[in-house]
């Protein structure tokens, strides 16, 4: 009977000494810390802990560790890497394992809110552009390198891409813009410069530009007030006369139609030619 709890002893420490074995951390050839870029929020993020044993071979560690984050107060972590900012700055964190240690470059941008103004217009055809946003954090301090993601609904008529906008057709869009848990809408309006051909009438003293169906807006500039009268063909309830510097007439044609308009260089006491000087043709949303 004693020599059987005497077998039964070592057969104890022996399965104690092998769990304890099992559950030992082996010291890895190399380690790496894995983290988000910038951190937005005081929502949770994962501190990622890759291992490469002396073979080569990589896995992602899955039991506790020991981290630590520099300077204290910047951020919050627990055994399984569980990170959250606390302010924003910029920091490390640091993990050990078996006597190795590695560390990672921590970026905390805790975002209150994203100012974000409506673009206005911008031309098809001008290529992407970047809205001017502001991303500010506690206090309205303004977080350096926070590129917030943009998005829309009214991909037909731009959509984002590297973090730019791209142009597609005439028309307006709404914009949301995201940093963390802020976010922000504004308004882009998306015009294009009319090129058709501009051909004089009435013996040179009007001009007269062929449209496709449509809503324009047509401009015309003086360095003095003149008088101007403007015809839209095919809508003559849009028809306009004054006497300004600049004109501003707008006009949505249900059916191909045109405008015609005086001359700007015979008002200006000029030759009697064609000139397109001060005049802006835009179709609109």
């Amino acid at each position: 009977m004693q020599r059987l709890f005497g077998l039964r002893g070592v057969l104890a420490t022996t399965a104690v000494v092998a769990a304890l074995g099992c559950n030992r951390e082996e010291s890895p050839a190399d380690l790496r810390i894995e983290l988000p870029s910038q951190v937005l929020s005081r929502d949770p993020v994962r501190a990622a802990v890759w291992i490469r044993d002396a073979a080569g071979r990589k896995r992602l560690g899955t039991s506790e560790y020991t981290f630590t984050v520099t300077p204290e107060g910047l951020a919050t972590i627990d055994r399984r890497g569980t990170l959250v900012c606390q302010r924003s700055g910029d920091g490390r964190v640091a993990v050990t394992i078996g006597g190795v240690r590695a560390e990672a470059p921590l970026a905390c941008r805790l975002v209150e809110r994203i100012e974000a103004p409506d673009v206005g217009r911008v031309e098809l055809g001008s290529g992407p552009f970047a809205p001017t946003l502001r991303v500010l954090g506690e206090g309205g301090m303004e977080l350096s390198g926070v590129e917030p993601t943009l998005s829309t609904k009214n991909t037909g008529v731009l959509f984002p891409r590297d973090n730019r906008l791209v142009p597609k057709s005439v028309g307006s869009a709404l914009v949301l813009a995201r940093a963390g848990q802020a976010t922000a809408e504004f308004k882009v309006d998306v015009v294009r410069r009319v090129t058709s051909e501009v051909l004089p009438i009435d013996g040179d003293t009007r001009l007269h530009v062929s449209l496709e169906p449509g809503k324009y807006e047509l401009t015309v500039k003086f360095p003095v007030e003149k008088r101007l009268r403007i015809e839209w063909r095919g809508a003559p309830y849009c028809d306009y006369s004054g006497t300004a510097r600049e004109h501003v007439s707008t006009c949505v044609l249900r059916t191909k139609g045109g405008v015609a308009f005086d001359n700007p260089a015979v008002l200006m006491g000029g030759q009697a030619e064609g000139s397109t000087e001060g005049v802006t043709l835009l179709e609109v949303p």
